[in-house]
């Protein structure tokens, strides 16, 4: 609904002000009568442009943030009223599941587009002419980037593929600029999270964001530091393996992909953008989404809460995967099957310490944190700018290092999947 509103405002929109800035600029040009003055018309002109674009920015914007007050009112009209009262004594599962996507993919969407003018401000970016991510903006990797270094494979085996046109080593990589944007647009999309998991909680359930395991206490704190060894640890296991088996190979440390940029700079905007993927993915989904479909599959088909919370796992690790196709290699039916173990992987975190979610949050900055920035594999094909190990993966062995997606599209993700379930079943 929210795509179909913003694409006829769009249409309506655009042409109007890309007339009117084609009359300005001729007006402008009509009033010149010399070189000078024809240059200052070119100039009054391109501002005139400028100014007109923002406009159905602006708009856009606006509607967006309409439709998600509708969405929301009508998420806690309908939720409220005793004539759609279910068991459960609240609003059936499957229309307040709809209203909660529905509600989180408009307010990240919004808070994406907000917070990526913070981005470009830090980076001292005032190329664009639009408030929406740019092409280059949302690629997951730049080719102006020459990786490996010039004569860094000389004398090894992989020397051959170093000339090979595209990524023969498959790793996508951008400048610490961009992932400075890319931080601030997950802050973005964590913020429209949070809103629309604490509206559900607090205003449409009654309840709070500690009834779905956001407890912040003691407990909370000590679970999020065992779980960050954990994932950390099945990662390094995950090195470790394919360096010996001579899947990847090591290359160098401390390597920054644009020289020119500050390894500690780029390293923290890699940990900020971790940090929110890993707050913007679990609090949803092992959240609010376990939690609330446990519940209802105990109240409408009277499953015990042992089975229910298993079919609420398999549920929500089948939208952990939708995540995910997007990514560079996210579609490959291996890649797809590994996080879907990873999305159960997730869930048995989140049962095995009584539905607290610090360790399953700890795990999982622990895992993509070290994946990409510590040992410097591909995390989801998600692009990284700097990294403490950096290795090159064998163009041969797509299938077994998992490639662009990396090794959660190969083989040894299932194995790291199920040693972290047996450490978190000796802690626990």
């Amino acid at each position: 609904l929210a795509q179909v509103i913003w694409a006829h405002v769009i249409q309506v929109l655009a042409p109007e002000a890309d007339n009117d800035m084609k009359r300005a600029a001729h007006k402008e040009s009509q009033n010149s009568t010399s070189g000078k003055a024809s240059k200052k018309a070119g100039k009054q002109a391109a501002k005139k442009i400028a100014e007109d674009v923002g406009v159905p920015d602006a708009v856009l914007l606006g509607a967006r943030v309409f439709v998600l007050l509708v969405v929301l009112s009508g998420f806690y009209v309908f939720a409220t009223g005793d004539i759609f009262k279910s068991v459960e004594g609240k609003l059936h599962i499957f229309p307040r599941l709809m209203f909660f996507l529905m509600a989180q993919a408009i307010a990240s969407d919004i808070f994406v587009v907000v917070l990526l003018q913070v981005g470009r401000r830090l980076c001292a970016d005032s190329s664009a002419t639009s408030y929406q991510p740019t092409k280059e903006e949302m690629a997951s990797h730049d080719p102006s980037i020459a990786w490996p270094p010039p004569g860094s494979l000389t004398g090894t085996e992989l020397e051959p593929f170093a000339s090979k046109h595209g990524q023969p080593f498959f790793l996508n990589h951008v400048t610490g600029r961009q992932r400075c944007k890319d931080a601030c647009m997950r802050i973005g999309m964590n913020i429209g999270s949070l809103l629309v998991v604490w509206f559900s909680c607090q205003v449409v359930d009654g309840s709070s964001l500690a009834s779905i395991g956001l407890t912040l206490d003691a407990r909370f704190f000590v679970d999020l530091g065992l779980g960050l060894c954990v994932g950390m640890f099945i990662v390094f296991f995950i090195f470790a393996t394919e360096v010996l088996a001579g899947w990847i190979h090591v290359l160098k440390f401390f390597e920054v992909f644009k020289e020119s940029e500050s390894f500690s700079v780029c390293i923290f905007w890699d940990v900020v953008f971790h940090l929110n993927v890993a707050l913007n993915e679990e609090l949803p989904l092992r959240g609010w989404m376990l939690h609330n479909l446990a519940g209802a599959f105990v109240a409408h088909l009277g499953f015990t809460p042992v089975v229910a919370l298993l079919l609420a796992a398999l549920t929500e690790s089948f939208f952990f995967v939708t995540l995910h196709l997007g990514s560079p290699g996210g579609s490959k039916m291996s890649s797809i099957l590994n996080i879907f173990v990873g999305g159960m992987a997730g869930s048995l975190n989140v049962i095995f310490t009584g539905g607290r979610l610090g360790f399953v949050l700890g795990w999982h900055f622990g895992w993509n944190i070290s994946m990409g920035n510590v040992f410097g594999l591909s995390t989801s094909g998600i692009p990284i700018s700097a990294t403490f190990i950096s290795i090159v993966p064998h163009p041969l062995k797509e299938s077994r290092h998992g490639g662009v997606f990396g090794p959660e599209g190969g083989l040894m993700a299932p194995a790291a999947y199920c040693l972290g379930i047996v450490l978190l079943a000796m802690i626990y």
